[in-house]
């Protein structure tokens, strides 16, 4: 079937019959290469001979693609059997099923495709690019490794492996072993027992998550409340499902995941329903070598090093006691990568912060493959967030003089000419892009880039479009959001900014940020009644936000609270000194 890694005799402080290991085999019948991009592990693949791209994700129990990517591949969506749901983080989903005739994934042996495969079909794209997920009735047939942070996703097959330990690569360094729930095809989920703050919570192990996330219900039991005094809001996200909701991140004395102790800990939370206490998600998987033994139920992890969680953040935070006896760099595999393996593998290392490395590795596959596109796009990725912004921009300029209409490349040169204020450069790049690419929601990408550009008229002349031809997608209560904060933002079309944000909110759920941007507008039409209300209501969700404190005091001053809104604004000016220019640049003084 494919080539057999024979495990030997297994050393390393763990009781392991000599006899058994011996026997043991594992069958490795497909390696597939991953991509990591915005946190996200992206694998390629075919969906009925046409090229598809998918996220790798563990968290989900089946595999599944979104409707613009049912529309593109003209695939028949029927409906889902009554027995079957689904529901992430973001709630339930209204969803479907589809066959497709033939699907193939990269790095399946031989090159093998698959007829008939099943998909569940909802939601809207689940990464920038992506056409659907793989999930559990792809990953956990059998036994799955996760070495994310040298590019791959291996699939094997074991024999006679009942007492082995399967970290088979671990060599010196310490190997973490965790007992897992038992799974069915039903409830395949990866579940196992952590220690927080000496609490016990059932963490499960997902991929598709792009940070770490823990329930509010389980931070409490470990001695944790939003309204803390070290606890800091994160902003608003959501995922399958219509929920939005608000993240805060607060530290953790001590996290033990398997024997291996993080102190510590910044962790995410949010006011989320899980099948589990907290989301291990793919800063976890970088940071580690996992394999997940499904006859064993047990998962083996060993620590490549740096930082476990919050890995954009903080790079010398949470880092695991055992750091400098486990960060291994396996020789045998740098031997024989090829330029997409050292891309791979650099894009993993940029994910985590290693800039250094990754430019290195990318250095290696411009050198082993001149004419690959993808080569020089990454690299001016990890040189954008080195702050190396004209060498980032010559790796783009690389990439278009090979391929002109590659979309995530000229994305991300229009950002940075925008930012680098050559707007008429950025309209020509996503001019170009609104053209060529099949998706849509890069319309709305590039209206949210403009938006955080501080250019609300070409933001909303972008969210007009998009709004007009997405009545019913997901993400229409975020985009009615940032057309109403843009209105309130330039002054002008008040009537229509509060229309927006009536509607986003009667379509989604009431976060922190569009209360604030309702109470924004009510501020500018001198109704300050209902921003007083809004902001208030705002602020019991994200107590910590300078702006809506400020812009509170404002209201109340205006309405005539002057004690009131004097203190309130004192307080704002304390958490965060620069929310007085913000304000005065808008022409709103007390």
């Amino acid at each position: 079937m494919s080539r057999a890694v024979i495990l030997g005799l297994l050393v390393g402080g763990f009781a392991v019959a000599a006899a058994n290991a011996a026997k043991c085999q594992l069958q490795q019948y497909a390696e597939l290469p991953v991509t990591m991009s915005e946190m996200r592990a992206q694998i390629s693949g075919t969906i009925n001979g046409r090229p598809a791209l998918f996220v790798a994700d563990s968290g989900a129990f089946f595999s599944m693609l979104s409707r613009e990517s049912a529309d593109k591949f003209q695939l028949r969506v029927g409906f889902l059997p009554p027995e079957i749901g689904v529901r992430g983080v973001g709630g339930a989903e209204v969803a479907g099923q589809t066959t497709i005739k033939e699907f193939s994934l990269v790095g399946f042996q031989n090159g093998r495709t698959i007829k008939r495969v099943d998909f569940i079909v909802g939601g809207n794209e689940f990464a920038q690019g992506a056409d659907g997920l793989i999930g559990q009735n792809v990953l956990g047939k059998a036994d799955t490794e996760y070495d994310l942070a040298n590019g791959y996703i291996r699939l094997f097959h074991t024999k006679d492996c009942a007492e082995a330990l399967l970290a088979y690569w671990h060599g010196a360094a310490s190997v973490g072993e965790m007992k897992i729930e038992e799974r069915t095809p039903l409830t395949p989920h990866i579940i196992g027992t952590g220690i927080l703050n000496g609490k016990k919570v059932r963490v499960l192990f997902d991929t598709g998550t792009w940070s770490s996330i823990l329930t509010l219900k389980a931070a409490a039991r470990a001695g944790i409340k939003p309204d803390n005094n070290d606890v800091a809001p994160a902003g608003i996200e959501g995922g399958i499902g219509k929920k939005q909701y608000e993240i805060w991140i607060a530290r953790f004395d001590s996290l033990d995941l398997g024997g291996e102790l993080i102190k510590n800990a910044r962790l995410r939370m949010a006011d989320i329903e899980l099948d589990a206490d907290m989301l291990l998600g793919a800063d976890f998987f970088l940071s580690h070598r996992i394999y997940v033994s499904s006859d064993q139920n047990k998962i083996y992890f060993t620590y490549n090093g740096g930082s476990v969680f919050d890995l954009r953040a903080n790079p010398n935070e949470a880092k695991s006691q055992t750091e400098q006896r486990t960060a291994t760099t396996d020789t045998k595999e740098v031997a024989t990568l090829d330029a997409a393996g050292y891309r791979r593998r650099g894009a993993a290392s940029a994910e985590r912060r290693d800039y250094q490395s990754a430019i290195a590795d990318l250095d290696r596959a411009v050198q082993l493959d001149a004419k690959d596109p993808e080569n020089y796009y990454q690299r001016g990725l990890v040189r954008w967030r080195n702050e190396q912004g004209e060498l980032a921009l010559a790796d783009f300029d690389a990439a278009l003089t090979i391929k002109a209409n590659h979309v995530p490349a000229l994305m991300s040169r229009g950002s940075l000419r925008l930012a680098n204020q050559d707007e008429a450069g950025a309209r020509v790049d996503f001019d170009v892009v609104e053209k060529v690419a099949e998706n849509s929601s890069y319309l709305l990408s590039i209206a949210e880039i403009f938006e955080g550009a501080g250019n609300y008229a070409e933001a909303i002349k972008r969210l007009n479009v998009w709004i007009a031809a997405n009545p019913r997608d997901e993400r229409l209560p975020t985009a009615l959001n940032d057309r109403c904060w843009s209105r309130a933002m330039l002054n002008q079309e008040l009537d229509l900014a509060l229309t927006d944000c009536n509607a986003a909110v009667q379509r989604g759920p009431r976060t922190s940020a569009v209360l604030d941007s309702r109470g924004f507008v009510h501020l500018r039409r001198g109704n300050f009644d209902k921003s007083i209300t809004d902001y208030k209501a705002s602020l019991k969700l994200q107590p910590k936000s300078a702006w809506t404190l400020y812009g509170l005091g404002l209201a109340e001053i205006k309405k005539g609270l002057q004690l009131d809104g004097q203190k309130v604004i004192e307080a704002a000016k304390e958490m965060d000194p620069t929310v007085v220019e913000g304000y005065e640049l808008l022409g709103l003084t007390p």
